[in-house]
């Protein structure tokens, strides 16, 4: 009998909420669970014992607890390994209780960011088993082996267990380095249909990652190692070339850096051209590696749309949060792809440390001056295992270590436990009323919302575009 391994992304009814409400950011659209895929993948692929998967994303699936109990019933898996983040780890609590009581005697491992920054809190909860830390393909196919084994997991990279009521953790946080030996994402695993992305032409999406990790040391962003690796571009093309085998027209490439160079993209481009792939793409992307040859033939390849962290429009804030950019760039790369007729996304962030109100007002005239086509604003959130979150803690903006007393007793607290952001010159209030006044000034200008239109490329995108600015316009409307 193959061991079975059921992967779940668990319903996110009590996730801790930030800004944005349950309807935006459904709005939003879902992108397909590619860390489980990838995962899923390799455990069936390389494994030298019969293994069996099943991947269950609940959310874009809707399904909830108890449809979520008769699958785990019906299907009996011997482990249910399952997503995991600090925000959503009350879920995952309910998901890893309710997979106990439905498969009796199966195992529950947990991964995800939540494992990485507090993994003995997690390895506490009674229901689990194990906990794996980092890039897991290789680390979880070890812990499978030694369970079919019946032999202790210690030594295995990143793998946290239980044994005699004692708990033993590997510190390591193990990463693939070879990104070509890991087989591409077996996309039969889910429900294609259900991934798509409001800003995007086409109804279905595929996510792809051409490259792991990144060298940049931004103080908001926690990134699990460093140690930047690219795949070959014989074997993203081998990836896109599957994604088009099954119909489906539209990719996104999710990488944490994508564009780390205008060469690396530039012979991506050319590498999509050669094999006439025909493909709308798009990337998340830095501004200073963006040049107007790199973006000319990225858009001959089908190069749709750039999602820009921008974050500010300060330079001093640019150097505070050590983005490595100036504005000067942000100009250059903003009008170089406006000319080359791709979409500009710009993400911004408010409340960064010693940001002034009068700061964020040019900043949302600074978002219109350069004619983003779409934005996102988010409050700056300081997160556990990233250095801003440890000066918070440091010059006193956060009292206590919120995040780590969430961690130690999620259930107690998870009603009335509330993210603080940084508060150091404006309160929490104010800068979320803010977030909303940004959203009004930049997307209810008549001119905007007619330049949306004469751009957009079909009939689903227009339905999809009013309806989610509809949902949108509901919640700035709230004036919170």
């Amino acid at each position: 009998m193959p061991f079975k391994v059921l992967f779940i992304n668990p319903p996110l009814d009590n996730i801790v909420k930030m800004e944005m409400s349950d309807d935006v950011i459904e709005e939003m659209g879902h992108y397909p669970p590619l860390g489980l895929m990838y995962l899923a993948t390799y455990l069936k692929a390389r494994s030298t014992y019969p293994v069996e998967v099943k991947i269950v994303d609940c959310v874009p699936e809707k399904v909830g607890y108890d449809e979520l109990r008769k699958i785990v019933s019906g299907w009996s898996p011997d482990m249910a390994a399952i997503t995991t983040f600090t925000p959503t780890v009350v879920d995952t609590i309910l998901t890893a209780k309710l997979a106990k009581e439905a498969a009796p005697g199966a195992k529950v491992a947990l991964g995800g960011h939540h494992v990485d920054s507090y993994p003995a809190q997690a390895l506490l909860i009674p229901e689990v088993d194990y906990v794996c830390k980092g890039e897991g393909e290789e680390s979880l196919m070890a812990l499978v082996k030694a369970i079919i084994e019946n032999n202790d997991p210690s030594g295995i990279p990143g793998i946290g267990y239980k044994k005699d009521g004692k708990l033993f953790l590997d510190d390591r946080i193990p990463f693939v380095a070879d990104l070509d030996s890991v087989p591409i994402p077996d996309r039969s695993l889910i429900r294609q249909e259900l991934y798509a992305c409001t800003l995007g032409a086409q109804r279905q999406v595929a996510t792809v990652m051409s490259s792991r990790g990144c060298p940049y040391q931004c103080t908001f962003c926690y990134s699990p190692t460093k140690n930047y690796r690219m795949r070959s571009i014989g074997s993203i093309i081998d990836e896109l070339k599957d994604i088009k085998a099954r119909g489906i027209k539209e990719i996104f490439f999710f990488d944490d850096l994508f564009n780390a160079t205008p060469k690396r993209t530039a012979d991506i481009a050319k590498a999509m051209l050669d094999n006439g792939l025909g493909l709308s793409w798009s990337f998340r992307g830095r501004v200073n590696a963006i040049t107007d040859d790199m973006l000319k033939v990225a858009k001959r390849s089908g190069l749709e749309r750039i999602h820009y962290g921008i974050e500010t429009s300060s330079d001093d804030r640019l150097k505070t949060i050590n983005k490595n950019t100036t504005v000067t760039m942000i100009e250059n790369a903003i009008k170089l792809t406006r000319k080359n007729g791709i979409l500009a996304v710009g993400s911004f962030m408010i409340g960064l440390p010693g940001e002034t109100r009068e700061e964020i007002y040019k900043t949302f005239s600074f978002m219109r001056r350069l004619r983003f086509d779409y934005v996102q604003i988010s409050v700056l959130m300081p997160y556990p295992n990233t250095k801003l979150y440890a000066d918070a803690l440091d010059r006193g903006v956060i009292k206590k270590d919120l995040w780590k007393e969430f961690a130690e007793r999620p259930m107690e607290i998870y009603k009335t436990f509330k993210p603080q952001v940084w508060t150091e010159v404006l309160s929490q209030e104010e800068l979320f009323r803010l977030v909303n006044i940004g959203y009004k000034a930049f997307y209810m200008r008549p001119s905007y919302i007619l330049a949306s239109i004469l751009k957009t490329r079909s009939l689903k995108e227009l339905a999809s575009k009013i309806h989610a600015g509809l949902v949108l316009l509901k919640e700035v409307m709230k004036g919170r």
